[in-house]
C-alpha cells in the first residue's frame, strides 16, 4: 500500500510531504533513486527559473538607470571601426555608491590595467569596465561567486556608432535574454551539484546516527532521504533572495541555518525510523506472545478433554467389570 501511494505523489504533494511529514521519509528512503534526482531536478529547474527571473529583472532596472547615468556623465564617446574611443584614450573612472551602478570605468587606450580594474568593481554589487574592444558586466551573485560578462565589440555588427547609438544598444533587451539563459544555465548546474553534493554530506551523517542507533540502513537509502531533507532549506533559500534582492535584507548567518535544518530533518527521519522498527518489533512481539498463549490454551484444552475422555473410559471398564461379576456370581 505505501509503495502504491509512493508512486502516486506528485512533486508538489512530495514537496509538502518532504517539509511537513517526517514519517513520510520511510518511503522515501525505500524508493529507486531516479525519482529522488528525478523530484530534485524539478526542484531546482523551478528554483533556477525565479533566481534568474529576479536577477535579470534587477539587471534590466541596474541597465536602465546606468544608461541614464553614462548620458548625463560622459561627454565625448563613440565608435569607429569596432573600436571604442573615450576623450582620445582618456582614464576615467565614474564612481557613486547612491547610484544603482555604483561603479563605471571607461579605459580605451591600448593597455589598460584589467585585473586592477577588475578588483576595483568587485567591491560593488553592480559595475562596468569599458574598454577599447570590449564591455565587462560584473553583478555579485548570492553564491559569493563574482560574475563577470564579457560582450565583445566584434560580436556586434558595429562599424560607427555615435554616442546615442552606442547607449541605446546597451539597453538593447536581447542582451537581458542573453545573460538571462547564461544566468538559467550556471543558476541549474550549480545549485543542482551542490545539493547532490550536500545530499552526500547528510547520508554520512545518517549513517553515522544510524550505526549509534544499532539501524541497518544503506547509503544509498540515507542518500535519497538527504536529498528530500534539503527541501525546506531550498524554499528558504529562495526566500532569502527574494527578500534580498527587494528589501536589501541581509542574514549574516543564513548558510548555517540552511545547514542546521537539514541535519535536523534527516536526524528526525532516521529516529523515526528507528521508533517505527521499535514499533514494529513491539508488535511481532505482542503477536507472538498471543499466538503462544492460544496454542497453550489449545493444549490445555486438548489435555483437559483427553483427561475427560480416559475417566470415562475407565468408568466405562469398572462398569463392565462390575457386570461381569454378577453374571458370574449368579
Amino acid at each position: 500500500m505505501e509503495k502504491s501511494n509512493n508512486k502516486k505523489m506528485n512533486f508538489f504533494v512530495r514537496t509538502y510531504k518532504a517539509v511537513t511529514k517526517f514519517e513520510t521519509y520511510t518511503q522515501f528512503a525505500i524508493e529507486p533513486i531516479s525519482k529522488a534526482i528525478k523530484y530534485l531536478a524539478i526542484l531546482v529547474l523551478i528554483f533556477s527559473i525565479i533566481v534568474t527571473t529576479i536577477y535579470i529583472t534587477s539587471f534590466k532596472s541596474k541597465i536602465s538607470q546606468g544608461v541614464l547615468y553614462l548620458k548625463e556623465n560622459i561627454e565625448d564617446i563613440n565608435f569607429n571601426n569596432k573600436t571604442l574611443s573615450y576623450n582620445n584614450g582618456e582614464y576615467s573612472i565614474y564612481n557613486d555608491d547612491k547610484n544603482m551602478i555604483p561603479i563605471i570605468i571607461v579605459d580605451t587606450s591600448e593597455e589598460p590595467n584589467i585585473e586592477e580594474y577588475r578588483n576595483k568593481v568587485k567591491l560593488y554589487d553592480y559595475g562596468f569596465i569599458l574598454l577599447k574592444d570590449k564591455i565587462e558586466m560584473f553583478i555579485s551573485t548570492q553564491s559569493d561567486e563574482n560574475q563577470f560578462t564579457t560582450m565583445l565589440y566584434s560580436d556586434y555588427n558595429i562599424d560607427n556608432m555615435s554616442k546615442e547609438e552606442i547607449l541605446n544598444s546597451i539597453n538593447n533587451p536581447i542582451i537581458c535574454v542573453y545573460l538571462g539563459i547564461a544566468v538559467f544555465i550556471v543558476e541549474f548546474i550549480q545549485y543542482f551539484i551542490y545539493i547532490l553534493l550536500n545530499a552526500v554530506v547528510l547520508a554520512v551523517m545518517g549513517q553515522l546516527l544510524a550505526m549509534i542507533l544499532k539501524l541497518r540502513m544503506k547509503f544509498s537509502e540515507t542518500y535519497r532521504m538527504g536529498i528530500y531533507a534539503l527541501t525546506l532549506p531550498a524554499i528558504l533559500e529562495l526566500i532569502y533572495i527574494i527578500l534580498n534582492n527587494t528589501t536589501g535584507l541581509v542574514i549574516q548567518y543564513f548558510s548555517w541555518m540552511y545547514t542546521t535544518i537539514s541535519y535536523i530533518y534527516i536526524c528526525v527521519a532516521i529516529l523515526i525510523i528507528k521508533t517505527d522498527f521499535i514499533n514494529m518489533q513491539n508488535e511481532l512481539i505482542r503477536i507472538k506472545m498471543e499466538e503462544q498463549k492460544e496454542e497453550k490454551d489449545t493444549l490445555e484444552e486438548q489435555d483437559e478433554t483427553k483427561d475427560e475422555n480416559t475417566e470415562e473410559k475407565k468408568e466405562e471398564d469398572s462398569n463392565e467389570d462390575s457386570d461381569l461379576k454378577e453374571q458370574t456370581e449368579g
